[in-house]
């Protein structure tokens, strides 16, 4: 029993690994949430410009993120991909953070790509997570898986609102994968119970925070 759990907590880790979690929020928001020139029966130009917005996310949130990491290894200023202390996440926390913006600024500044204000929003609730997070690193390990789908919890909270009803289904899914995601990061020790809520909540008060904001 004790070799399933670890095993349950090591798929739950890897799969809803927090890296996943902005391109997933943006999924979910395209496919159901109905918003306005974001979504599939958007027109040929809002499609590209929803794909072009997919790419530099995945890129920015998911590739680079563990480009960093490999080379920050290979330079020895972390001991392992798991950062499992936590003067070792400033460092990737820092970059992530300045990642997170970069996409919102080339999207929204540079390339002028007219998404409806709620993505930006989103993608800034994240990056907000992702600052305050480091600032909590300083003097205490938060849990960054939980701050990931605390994030993705908050945006499909949000778009439930409005959105059709197969969002409250989808919501009431995202909050088991959220309490399995949580019982493995204590089942692997990596976190507290304390440490797991705290990033929970942290997510899920950004984007709702930010989200509300008219």
């Amino acid at each position: 029993m004790e070799s399933f759990s670890n095993k349950l907590a090591l798929f739950t880790s890897y799969v809803f690994h927090p890296l996943f979690m902005p391109i997933n929020g943006l999924l979910i928001a395209y496919f159901w949430g109905r918003i306005p020139g974001f979504n599939t029966f958007s027109t040929a130009l809002d499609k590209n410009n929803a794909f072009l917005t997919f790419i530099s996310v995945f890129i920015a949130t998911g590739v680079m993120p563990v480009i960093i990491s490999i080379i920050l290894k290979e330079l020895k200023l972390i001991s392992s991909l798991h950062m499992p202390r936590k003067e070792e996440r400033m460092l990737p926390f820092l970059l992530t953070g300045t990642l997170y913006y970069g996409v919102i600024y080339l999207l929204s500044s540079i390339w002028n790509i007219p998404l409806d204000p709620l993505i930006y929003k989103f993608m800034f609730g994240a990056t907000l997570a992702i600052i305050i997070g480091m600032l909590i690193t300083f003097n205490w390990k938060i849990s960054v898986h939980m701050i990931g789908i605390g994030g993705v919890v908050g945006i499909v909270t949000v778009l439930s609102k409005t959105g059709p009803e197969v969002l409250l289904y989808l919501l009431c899914i995202l909050i088991i994968i959220a309490g399995l995601i949580g019982f493995g990061r204590l089942q692997l020790k990596a976190h507290s119970f304390s440490q797991v809520i705290a990033g929970f909540l942290l997510g899920f008060s950004c984007e709702i925070l930010i989200l509300l904001i008219r």
